[in-house]
């Protein structure tokens, strides 16, 4: 049995804590316990302590992790969200464990530090610049053209991400950024401003991890957009409905992209998107991917990121399971549908149609903002107010799947009729593996 330590896990990072303990291992969580930096109790359950602490405060991490350490050895440092990505590199060499170096996780956390790098690398991307005064803002709409994307270099979850068609929207959304300062998760926002070519094509993420072996991609993820300016994805599909020409040309340029990033050990998530003039990178990050997409790929695949993630950070080979892409062994599709309700401020109940709840392919239904909360709005991932998971034999089972939960899901501002389920509460099921 080995002790891992895990800082500040969000999103897919609960789930190195339930299958680390799992596999038998002691994981440690470090958090600060409050707001958006709150662990469910669920997972917490599944740990063998929990340090709380300003999680946002480096130095004061790395002191309580070397003074544990010191008492009892870790095996490995892990983040468990990517704002902590280079805070975990740095407390792994304070321990002599194994990480990233602090110049290779700053180039995955920081999107400006990620495209000079690969622009030194000679790997085709969209154009850039980097803005920090809003006098500059012309000069950079006419290096990289209208429309364009104007994007923070330090957030996630398409925060404060947008599409700007005209100078007055750039400039409102360079406001925007630039004038953030403290928000998600209690940080302080950099005021620098990255303005990129708007690329045009469907979008994809590539899920893999980094180990003495080399670079293994485990799975191709179709991504779903909502509506412009905003960028907020609202499903996804494992595997995607990619050609095996196609498949193989967008995961040969992800290769590209992690060796240039230096990325060699854990797992990364890698969004493009497929344009005219091949495959171009919106963003990479060192981490495993959010959304449950993880979940996706073990219930389409086999394949275990969360187990290769831990395995990577120990040293040990992965056991990676089936299906990675272009072997065609990929039994099932696996999907997501995240549900928006554009001007919904809040709700009362959630209800569910009987045809959902009686669908056999339906996996999960779930609610992510609970009744009487503040809606925050459709412009990231915080206003989506629930989700749905299913699973088929095909792309178009599983589809139609989504689609019929997507218009049974309903989201009550009364008293619900009698004939539909509520779900007064989130609901958080696990994936079951099952056929």
């Amino acid at each position: 049995m080995v002790r891992i330590a895990v800082v500040e896990p969000r999103s897919a990072g609960y789930g190195l804590i339930d299958w680390g303990r799992e596999l038998g291992h002691d994981m440690v969580v470090f958090t600060a316990g409050h707001g958006e930096r709150r662990v469910p109790e669920e997972h917490l359950a599944h740990a063998a302590a929990v340090e709380t602490i300003d999680t946002n405060d480096d130095l004061a991490v790395r002191r309580r992790l070397r003074a544990l350490h010191a008492r009892r050895p870790f095996a490995a440092v892990v983040p468990g969200f990517e704002h902590y990505v280079p805070l975990a590199a740095d407390a792994a060499g304070d321990l002599g464990l194994p990480g990233l170096p602090a110049a290779t996780a700053a180039a995955l956390r920081l999107k400006h530090l990620m495209r000079g790098r690969l622009d030194a690398s000679g790997i085709d991307q969209p154009r850039h610049v980097l803005v920090t005064r809003e006098q500059d803002v012309a000069g950079a709409i006419a290096a990289v053209g209208l429309p364009c994307v104007v994007k923070p270099v330090d957030q996630s979850g398409s925060l404060n991400v947008r599409k700007a068609g005209t100078p007055a929207e750039a400039v409102e959304a360079f406001r925007r950024i630039h004038g953030y300062g403290a928000g998600y998760l209690d940080r302080t926002s950099l005021p620098l401003v990255l303005f990129e070519e708007y690329v045009a094509g469907p979008e994809f993420s590539v899920e893999g991890y980094a180990s003495g072996d080399g670079i293994v991609v485990l799975g191709v993820t179709e991504k779903l957009l909502g509506p412009e300016p905003w960028f907020v994805e609202v499903g996804h599909m494992v595997p995607a409905p990619l050609d095996a020409a196609a498949e193989r040309t967008v995961v040969a340029y992800v290769v590209r992209v992690v060796r240039a990033l230096g990325l060699g050990l854990g797992p990364f998530h890698a969004e493009l998107r497929l344009s005219a003039r091949g495959p171009l990178l919106m963003e990479v990050a060192a981490r495993l991917p959010g959304d449950r997409i993880p979940d996706l790929l073990r219930l389409a695949t086999g394949a275990d990121l969360y187990e290769a993630t831990l395995r990577c950070y120990l040293g040990l080979e992965p056991v990676t399971g089936r299906g990675a892409p272009g072997t065609g062994r990929a039994a099932r599709r696996a999907g997501i549908r995240f549900f928006l309700r554009p001007g919904l401020s809040g709700y009362t109940a959630m209800t569910v149609a009987p045809h959902v709840t009686a669908d056999p392919r339906i996996r999960e239904v779930g609610a992510l903002i609970a009744p009487g909360q503040p809606v925050p709005a459709a412009t990231s991932s915080a206003g989506r107010l629930g989700y749905t998971i299913a699973v088929g034999p095909d792309y178009r089972t599983t589809a139609d799947a989504l689609n019929a939960a997507e218009h049974g899901v309903r989201f009550e501002h009364s008293a619900p009729a009698l004939s539909a389920p509520a779900l007064s509460a989130p609901v958080l099921s696990t994936v079951s593996e099952t056929a």
